[in-house]
């Protein structure tokens, strides 16, 4: 049985252990085999001038064992020394942990060694009478059996010495090199645990079955590296291995028959196999390794043609093989079938993230303190890209705070060549139409709600469903919650792309973004039919007033989006373009709109604020209108007939304190989705009815006390109650309100009193709990309450109406707010935020659901020991912390140090000035003081 210590994984210190009889070698071909292999850069152990005694010594067993490979030459006297015999075991016995043995037989017949005859016979014969333990020359036999047994060198086959030589140390090079671990990087940080979750689904011990695994992500997210960690780590398990690397951009450069004949060399250890074409290359591919256990990673591919000219089918592989392929293109896993299990490479987390880049920007595990808030910054811009946190850091490597920050300004705006180079890949294989729904969402629409990017866009015949689809399968882009979404270093790569297409010039580029450099365009009159759309969006800080000539839009034939906000233009407008598909356009500060202006494929009008009386009695063709919002328009009184606007789906008249009328325009809107919010019109004559409701599926509504009527709005989801006038006083809910079984989001802007004395389903709502089986709200999810100070009223609601349900609950402006006990009844409950202007006296037990809770505005939290108990009870602190006045950043990290419920908590406390900022992390809670 082999030791513990062979089994264990040792630091290889030698390439090569040579064992041999001096008296037979030592000044002959052990003397040319050991400079030829110094020679080739093969690190050789040779024991010259050993003192020699009987037993062998500590130190060379252990460089046995620290050996990549161990040659053994058998000569006419071996088997008479001990000293060879015991080296001869310990070899054989290290055989087991994954050590090459190799014999050479130097002028002996390999049948004598395995069979103990002729000189080697004697010698055993000899040890036999002098020894009296004869389980070690039963143990010696075994292992000259088992050595002999081994595929090697025999001189005989070799004309003279100098050709044996170099016959071995070419084998001896080539097996090295294999056995060599691949490259993965300077400072795998987060490498690991990703790997740990690859090898769970690989299940490598098992020989039952064939696994196909691919490893899809971002360019530059690790996917190569996580690969490469791989294969160090489960290739000795195979005798046939590769990882290809580069397998799109060689199958370009090289060819596929190049990869071909690569994967064929190093899978079978032959140069005399030759590929002439394609076909038959995946054939020999095929027909070489059908019978062998096979590991095989092709990294990087780009198509599934690539794929299937490799390794044709992938219905071929025997048993217990291994196939991993790592891409950007999820599509290509998806469509490649045969049971192909995938695993995302995510970004870096925060602390991943700040080792990493501290690893390469200061050569420490931690950033420099005088350098923590421009960490910050590169942190919040590489989003966690290792790609752009080694680039990043490495370039920042000794600079001053000076050079940071002037680095820091030039990454905002013109992102790294190296991460460009590398993030571009994915871009340059998209289609053309593709292509221009990526750069226009890296432009205008990141963050957007996806149906309106699909109108806006299908507007513009690019197909936005299936491009878009697309750009999510090649990590591109994300769809969150129905919002478009996109890592701030992809979208800084296509605003690059539009940027180089006009670097002195920006009226000749497509896309404009930049607001100075869009205000340049519109005030210089520097625009051109180029341009493709304008995002002139200041920020509040530089809002500024500018003269805008009439004909400004004239040169700008092809203007297609077209979005402005807080800036103030004066004079007149004469022309806008027909073809614009969005018009956004805030504080639009005409009268009217330009006469001439007919947007057939207009598909977004959003103009809140605007000062025009009818603005869609200017607009006379609307047939494409899916989106408008005219909210705060002071001088909107009515709305007509909108029989042209069959399409719409959304409508914002919110804060039109002069709308009249409504109710006219209803009955033609069949596809309307959400009503938009057409609360806070105070001087709605009638409030909407049972003929609004038939049409709306998801309204949302923002009423005034003033005007409040439930009626028969059965299907709403979203209510918003009370404005500046409620606030300081006590207004009563009709009993109406319980009719809202749908209602999932509820918020009440002042002092409420529900309605109590009222039956619901013929049973008296104050029996409810004990009698009744249905909440009054039992779709709520979401309750905000502001300027709110009845706490009975709190726990009312959160008694009766919603506590198996509610998710989120905010306290906005409530002075000497005491959060009921039956908060610990919201069983659901995950968010609680309690701030801005409250005085929290007291917290009760909370739901063990909950997972998110913050603490704001400097309210004397912190003063109640009760309070305290209650936050070390919910966090699982240690039961001898003892709260006090004034509690220290230290105590708080005490809370959380055992809480380990939540797969991640956000614990966000605003103090007073008074305490010192800090933040705490862990890898599953994260705690943010004066956040």
């Amino acid at each position: 049985m082999a030791s513990s210590s062979c089994l264990t994984q040792q630091p290889k210190t030698f390439d090569v252990f040579l064992s041999f009889r001096g008296e037979d070698t030592r000044h002959s071909f052990i003397s040319h085999l050991y400079m030829a292999l110094s020679q080739r850069g093969i690190h050789t152990f040779i024991d010259n001038d050993l003192p020699r005694g009987e037993e062998i010594s500590v130190e060379l067993l252990k460089t046995i064992e620290s050996s990549t490979t161990s040659i053994i030459i058998f000569s006419e006297n071996y088997a008479f020394s001990t000293w060879c015999l015991e080296e001869l075991a310990k070899i054989v016995e290290c055989r087991t942990n994954k050590q090459s043995v190799r014999p050479v037989f130097y002028r002996v017949d390999p049948s004598e060694v395995r069979k103990q005859e002729g000189k080697f016979g004697e010698a055993l014969t000899m040890h036999e009478q002098k020894f009296i333990d004869k389980k070690k020359i039963q143990m010696w036999r075994k292992a000259l059996c088992e050595a002999a047994n081994l595929s090697g060198w025999d001189s005989k086959n070799s004309r003279d010495d100098s050709e044996l030589v170099q016959s071995i140390v070419e084998d001896i090079s080539k097996s090295i090199l294999n056995k060599m671990p691949l490259w993965v990087a300077e400072h795998p940080v987060g490498i690991n645990s990703r790997v740990e979750d690859v090898l769970k689904s690989l299940n490598i011990e098992s020989n039952d079955d064939v696994r196909i695994l691919g490893i899809y992500g971002l360019g530059g997210v690790g996917k190569t590296t996580i690969a490469k960690a791989i294969y160090n780590r489960i290739s000795y398990h195979f005798k046939a291995k590769i990882f290809l690397e580069n397998v799109r951009e060689k199958s370009i450069t090289k060819g596929i028959i190049h990869l071909q004949e690569t994967l064929l060399f190093e899978m079978l250890k032959s140069r005399n196999l030759k590929v002439h074409n394609i076909s038959r290359g995946t054939n020999m591919i095929i027909e070489s390794l059908c019978s062998k256990r096979v590991l095989i990673i092709l990294d990087d591919v780009g198509n599934l043609d690539q794929i299937k000219k490799l390794l044709g089918k992938c219905d071929w592989f025997a048993s217990g093989s291994r196939i991993i392929m790592t891409t950007r293109d999820k599509r290509l896993l998806d469509t490649f079938g045969n049971g192909v299990s995938t695993y995302q490479v995510k970004e870096l987390n925060i602390n991943e993230a700040i080792e990493l880049f501290s690893k390469h920007a200061f050569r420490s595990d931690k950033p420099s303190e005088n350098y923590l808030k421009l960490v910050n910054q590169v942190i919040c811009h590489a989003q966690g890209l290792p790609l752009a946190l080694v680039v990043m850091g490495t370039d920042l490597y000794g600079r001053t705070e000076l050079e940071w920050e002037s680095a820091l300004n030039k990454y905002e705006k013109i992102p790294s060549r190296d991460i460009q180079k590398i993030l571009q890949i994915s871009y340059d294989g998209l289609d053309e139409t593709e292509q221009h729904i990526f750069l226009d969402i890296a432009c205008f629409f990141k963050g957007y709600n996806y149906d309106e990017v699909v109108d806006i866009l299908g507007a513009c015949d690019l197909y936005p469903v299936l491009g878009i689809n697309k750009l999510i399968e090649k990590c591109l882009l994300t769809n969150k919650g129905n919002t478009l979404w996109m890592h701030d270093l992809l979208q800084q790569m296509g605003r690059e792309i539009v940027r180089q297409e006009s670097q002195g010039n920006p009226g000749q580029r497509s896309r404009l973004w930049n607001y100075e450099e869009a205000l340049d365009v519109l005030t210089e009159n520097m625009g051109s039919d180029k341009i493709r759309g304008i995002m002139l969006r200041l920020p509040k800080s530089k809002s500024t007033t500018v003269q805008l000539e009439a004909q400004i839009f004239h040169n700008m034939k092809n203007l297609r989006f077209l979005i402005i906000h807080n800036v103030h233009f004066l004079g007149g407008l004469e022309y806008l373009p027909n073809g614009l598909r969005l018009l956004d356009w805030d504080t639009y500060p005409f009268s009217s709109l330009p006469s001439s202006f007919c947007p057939k494929k207009l598909v977004v009008l959003r103009m809140p604020r605007n000062r025009i009386m009818e603005p869609l009695m200017q607009i006379r063709a609307f047939e494409f209108v899916t989106h408008v919002d005219f909210s705060r328009c002071p001088l909107i009184r009515k709305i007509p007939d909108l029989s042209m606007f069959p399409n719409i789906k959304k409508f914002d008249l919110s804060w039109c304190n002069n709308l009249v009328e409504i109710e006219t325009f209803v009955g033609c809107l069949d596809r309307l989705e959400v009503g938009g919010i057409l609360g806070l019109c105070f001087s709605l004559r009638t409030p909407p009815t049972s003929r609004l409701s038939k049409y709306l599926s998801e309204p949302y509504f923002n009423l005034s006390c003033q005007n409040l009527s439930f009626g028969n709005l059965i299907g709403l989801r979203e209510l918003h109650i009370g404005t500046s006038a409620d606030l300081n006083r006590l207004s009563h809910l009709p009993g109406s309100i319980y009719n809202l079984q749908h209602i999932e989001t509820l918020h009440l802007y002042g002092n409420f009193i529900f309605a109590k004395d009222v039956e619901i389903d013929r049973q008296p709502l104050c029996n409810s709990l004990g009698g009744f089986s249905k909440y009054v709200f039992p779709s709520l999810k979401n309750l905000g309450l502001y300027f709110f100070s009845n706490p009975s009223e709190l726990d009312f609601i959160l008694n009766y109406c919603c506590p198996v349900t509610l998710e989120t609950l905010d306290i906005y402006y409530c002075k000497s707010v005491t959060l009921p006990e039956s908060i610990s009844r919201c069983e659901r409950l995950h968010s609680l935020h309690i701030g801005f202007g409250n005085e929290l006296r007291e917290i009760p037990r909370l739901p063990r659901s909950l997972r998110y809770l913050k603490l704001s505005n400097g309210f004397p939290l912190l003063c109640s020991i009760s309070i305290i108990h209650r936050l070390r009870e919910w966090i699982g602190g240690p039961p001898n912390l003892q709260p006090c006045l004034g509690v220290t950043s230290h105590m708080l990290m005490a809370h959380c140090r055992n809480y380990l419920r939540a797969s991640i908590l956000v614990i966000r406390i605003l103090l007073r000035s008074s305490v010192k900022p800090f933040l705490f992390l862990h890898p599953k809670i994260l705690l943010i003081l004066n956040g």
